[in-house]
């Protein structure tokens, strides 16, 4: 039998069959998978014909006769995949993270499928997957999507990636180039500062800060760029969610005393204190 791995699996559609299986099957005058009965013509009004019976196991499926949604011969490795979605470390392989009004049918459709929590919209013309948004990694892929080639999520971007929630209104990127078109319907927004390498990290594709860089992030803003989110909220929660040390928070602005407003950044985090 032909192995069948995990990076194979397409749904909906069915696995070819086995070619030494057709061999044997051709050896012992089996019908053979898939292939096509020649036409006997009618049977024998004289000799009924009886019906062959059926070698298939209850609840199995025979050969060539998969409906979609269903591939033989690889339970396990569906099973494999099907865990890893439940448990939110792989999103779903057969839909899209980012949409536009032109993947749909009809002008209408984006509007009904946010209605209906499928969708979440950026704009009236672009939207990502609810299913995508549920999950980091699912999140990350989103993300991938929206920020340009090259850069690194970050701020309010990256906080949304590792908390979830409603999307901000800017792409927040760290990168020395600048960006004049709106990606999906949001305005990138770019920061260029100092970035280690251990304040980057890899989420499935995308490059994007660690929770402890990307609340140093957040407490850097001013109010005008906050846009309308509590950083005391987000903080609050990077922290309760990912054991983001205050500390940790402190010495990275001590060690970048030259980054904008990090006094009162520094202020923010001294305020917090006693909730952590």
């Amino acid at each position: 039998m032909n192995r069948i791995l995990p990076s194979d699996i397409r749904y909906g559609v069915a696995p070819a069959p086995d070619q030494t299986d057709v061999a044997e099957a051709a050896k012992v005058g089996k019908p053979q998978p898939n292939a096509t009965q020649p036409d006997t013509g009618p049977p024998s009004a004289t000799r009924p014909t009886a019906a062959a019976p059926s070698k298939t196991q209850p609840g199995a499926t025979r050969p060539g006769t998969e409906s979609a949604g269903t591939i033989s011969h690889s339970d396990n490795a569906v099973a494999i995949v099907s865990d890893l979605i439940a448990r939110g470390t792989m999103p779903r392989i057969d839909t899209t993270p980012l949409l536009t009004h032109k993947d749909l049918p009809g002008p209408l459709s984006m509007a009904r499928l946010t209605h209906f929590g499928t969708l979440h919209s950026l704009d009236q013309t672009n939207a990502y997957s609810a299913e995508h948004a549920d999950t980091l990694y699912g999140r990350a892929m989103i993300a991938l999507k929206l920020i340009p080639f090259g850069t690194i999520a970050c701020a309010l971007t990256a906080a949304w990636v590792w908390l979830g929630g409603t999307f901000p209104r800017t792409v927040d990127v760290i990168s020395s180039s600048h960006y004049r078109a709106d990606s999906h319907g949001r305005k990138i927004r770019v920061f260029n500062r100092k970035t280690a390498p251990e304040h980057v990290i890899q989420v499935g594709n995308l490059r994007i800060t660690t929770p402890m860089r990307t609340a140093c992030d957040i407490a850097l803003l001013t109010p005008g760029e906050l846009n309308e989110h509590d950083a005391c909220d987000v903080l609050c929660a990077l922290f309760e969610e990912y054991q983001v040390s205050l500390a940790q928070c402190m010495q990275t602005l001590d060690d970048n005393h030259f980054w904008p407003n990090t006094q009162p950044a520094r202020e923010l985090f001294t305020s917090m204190k006693h909730f952590f």
